[in-house]
């Protein structure tokens, strides 16, 4: 297949808050600049703003249960009987949404399916014969059996999750990854580039170039910060929170902004001096491109944490809180100890493009399985 020729991409994104569709969108952006003539269908439940907000590159999109994930009780804790619950529904995959999307990608001409750790597109590529890609750092089967002596009925759901996941023609495991597996290729961190630069994105918030400010995040889940009050009493650093509020807010020093801000939350983390809030891949992600310190709560009994905390302490400027220190809200007085940009960074890299290329040498292979 020539660079010329159209090719259809079916990508299954985990709807497990927004890192795992921010990732995926990175790498259908890099995909696109490299081969325009590439068309892709989205099958999640993530927002479609959220990918339309994220990349240029034109898309299908299905709104669709792609995977269970963890059911989520606060941005930092999860229900696991809930979660059992869901599973229990979700799997063996022979639900209405595996009818739906076999339709879906039967329809699409497609060559190729990508899952980011999305059980529910690797089955519909095994059912259609079609080559998957699994983009992670960490698979839900590995997550599950980190659980297992506190909730042993994950045990059916790690087998079956493990047995899909090693089906796949290529696994692409982007740095931080928690379970290395032999023969994966790895990549760097991907992170969505930043489309505005520093100077733009202080403008349209207000603030000149020297004044001190800190996003403070959560990722995609709601959060409902209780220590707003004592940011008030740190006037010489502007706070700016996303997903906070319906609509955007600003309070002395505080900037309070909706889920869908009007901003790439990768531009947010290049403008900003510090980040702030909870350990996650996309974050770190974005904080590692552009060299901006970290300073970030664990989640407390969730085994990506790990992985991320190491990766962070080797590669990046940072600072590990508690959760009860990020409550007290007595840090932003630590933020001017974290500066400077660590030895060997390099703004503007991601795994993005390696995924990318990995991706174009399969879609340009003589191997016609579609």
């Amino acid at each position: 297949m020539t660079s010329l020729e159209p090719a259809s991409i079916a990508y299954f994104v985990s709807s497990h808050g927004f890192g795992h569709a921010a990732r995926s969108a990175a790498v259908m952006e890099a995909l696109h600049q490299r081969r325009a003539s590439t068309r892709f269908t989205v099958f999640t439940g993530v927002p479609k703003w959220f990918f339309e907000d994220s990349m240029a590159a034109p898309f299908g999109y299905v709104r669709c249960q792609s995977d269970v994930g963890l059911v989520q009780t606060t941005p930092m804790d999860e229900d696991l009987a809930a979660t059992i619950g869901e599973l229990s529904r979700f799997l063996p995959l022979t639900s209405r949404a595996m009818e739906q999307a076999l339709e879906a990608v039967s329809r699409m001409a497609c060559r190729l399916v990508v899952s980011d750790i999305s059980p529910l597109g690797i089955a519909v590529a095994s059912e259609l014969g079609l080559p998957c890609v699994l983009i992670e750092n960490f698979t839900w089967d590995w997550i599950y059996r980190d659980y297992l002596e506190v909730e042993p009925r994950f045990a059916p759901f790690v087998d079956e999750l493990q047995r899909l996941y090693a089906s796949v023609e290529l696994r692409i495991q982007a740095e931080p990854f928690c379970n290395p597996v032999s023969g994966t290729a790895v990549v760097e961190p991907i992170a969505r580039s930043v489309q505005e630069s520093r100077p733009q994105v202080r403008e349209r918030l207000g603030l000149t170039e020297e004044t001190p400010c800190a996003l403070v995040t959560m990722g995609g889940f709601r959060a409902s910060y209780q220590f707003l009050n004592r940011l008030r009493d740190h006037s010489d650093i502007t706070f700016v929170l996303p997903g906070t509020v319906d609509r955007e807010e600003r309070d002395h020093n505080l900037i309070l902004l909706p889920h869908r801000t009007g901003f790439q939350h990768a531009d947010l983390v290049s403008a900003a001096d510090w980040v702030v809030g909870k350990l996650g891949y996309s974050t770190l992600a974005e904080c590692f491109q552009a060299a901006t310190p970290y300073l970030f709560v664990q989640r407390g009994t969730f085994p990506e944490s790990p992985p991320l905390a190491r990766f962070a302490k080797q590669r990046m400027v940072c600072e590990e809180v508690t959760e009860a220190e990020l409550a007290a809200a007595d840090w932003p007085s630590r933020l001017s100890e974290l500066r400077g940009i660590p030895e060997g960074a390099v703004r503007g890299s991601s795994g993005s493009r390696q995924a990318a290329d990995l991706l174009l040498d399969l879609l340009e292979s003589p191997l016609e399985s579609c």
